[in-house]
């Protein structure tokens, strides 16, 4: 008989990345790869047509999709020009669709409900208020930032790092955890996580699992190639936020080629929407002299960005935290070399695949030793490739997402017992 396993995705899209990729792919090759599972996805209608559409061109018949809108008087309709305006709805929608998912119970008799994305410890998510077996994860956000980069965050971003060390607010998440008795299983995306987390999942069992993956047929189309731009080039692709660390980047990118009177290098900063965040890294951009080296991209589709990333030479992640970087990745599958801050979510990658900057409690010694990279990369373009190879290689044995269908169906079986 068919268990069934609903899966809260409130991010999903086909064929998108980061959060909406992982609401789509892992649905789609669970139900493709597990057919004794009747799989529901609960998602909200941003992204309905396109569902639907591509269920009706590929049609799988274990894989069922349902929709959840939060009232309209209720939504934050600027959500996508405010770094805060989709979490705001995000949290409405979590709060709301519980009785939705009750009356779904009754039709379909949910045997497990997986949180899937987003999916962040302070997460009121629904299943930790309902008697149904409960999995939730890759659970992150718990991570904290080295005070050596404190100078760079805005004030504050600085207190609630401040409040995040001290612990206090992981309490939240163990509030969750005690309201229901149902059965519970926590994956979790770092090492980090694990570490500051479990003393709050009060002995129910939890895993490591990376929260990122990919799907090979995505990539099959984009090849890096010998043809190299003529120019050093640098691809940022991500938001603006502070802790993502474009200031100290762009302070290093100074000091290893202009300081050194190199000039044959673009920096291009890919993915920064927001007007006030432009003219904010525009403003470092100036300072550090570096003009005539950086292009501002606001937005390119995802294919065209992949495309870059096979003829650029490094990819730049110089974030101080993350719970797993989708851009890392996808550099990787690609073969192009990456330089980051060995910070949390990059344990996910072995040391010698990536070019990783150790972090030490000295923000200059930081810079320093990421400018050192930098101009070592540049320096060294034939060994710079190599590890970008190494990357590709590893990903491909260890992060497709038919390998994280595998380990959720041991958890699955695991929680039915």
């Amino acid at each position: 008989m068919q268990k069934s396993i609903l899966l809260l995705a409130y991010a999903s899209e086909p064929g998108a990345g980061s959060e909406y990729g992982v609401g789509w792919y892992v649905p789609t090759l669970l139900a493709k790869h597990c057919p004794q599972y009747n799989v529901y996805v609960l998602t909200r209608s941003r992204c309905k047509e396109k569902i639907l559409k591509e269920l009706e061109e590929h049609p799988i018949k274990n894989l069922h999709f349902l929709f959840y809108d939060i009232p309209k008087w209720m939504f934050y309709k600027n959500e996508m020009k405010s770094n805060w305006g989709e979490q705001i709805n995000y949290l409405s929608w979590q709060l709301l669709c519980r009785n939705f998912i009750k009356k779904r119970h009754k039709d379909f008799h949910f045997d497990i409900i997986h949180h899937l994305t987003f999916n962040q410890y302070r997460t009121p998510s629904p299943g930790f208020f309902l008697n149904i077996p409960f999995v939730m994860g890759p659970v992150g956000g718990a991570e904290t930032i080295d005070p050596s980069f404190y100078q760079d965050l805005l004030e504050h971003t600085t207190k609630k790092e401040r409040i995040r060390r001290k612990g206090n607010d992981l309490k939240i998440f163990g509030w969750w955890v005690k309201r229901k008795k149902n059965k519970k299983y926590f994956l979790f995306s770092t090492q980090e996580n694990i570490e500051r987390l479990s003393s709050y999942c009060y002995n129910y069992p939890i895993q490591l699992l990376p929260a990122i993956a990919f799907e090979p047929n995505d990539f099959k189309d984009f090849t890096v190639t010998e043809d190299k731009v003529s120019k050093f080039e640098i691809i940022y692709a991500g938001k603006a936020f502070d802790w993502k660390g474009i200031h100290i980047f762009l302070k290093a990118a100074k000091r290893a080629f202009i300081d050194n009177s190199i000039t044959d290098f673009t920096i291009k900063l890919v993915g920064i929407r927001f007007e006030e965040e432009q003219k904010l890294v525009m403003g470092w951009v100036r300072e550090q002299g570096l003009s005539d080296n950086v292009k501002l991209i606001p937005f390119i589709q995802r294919s065209e960005l992949l495309k870059m990333l096979t003829t650029c030479s490094l990819s730049v992640y110089p974030a101080f935290r993350d719970s797993g970087s989708m851009s890392v990745l996808e550099a990787s599958v690609l073969g192009c070399p990456t330089i980051c801050f060995n910070a949390g979510g990059q344990d996910a990658f072995p040391d010698d695949i990536l070019l990783k900057v150790p972090v030490s409690d000295s923000y200059e010694n930081n810079l320093e030793v990421f400018a050192d990279k930098l101009k070592w990369a540049y320096q060294n373009p034939k060994e710079t490739a190599e590890l970008g190879i190494k990357a590709k290689k590893y990903v491909y044995a260890n992060f497709t997402w038919e390998n994280k269908i595998e380990a959720l169906d041991k958890v699955y079986k695991e929680i039915l017992k």
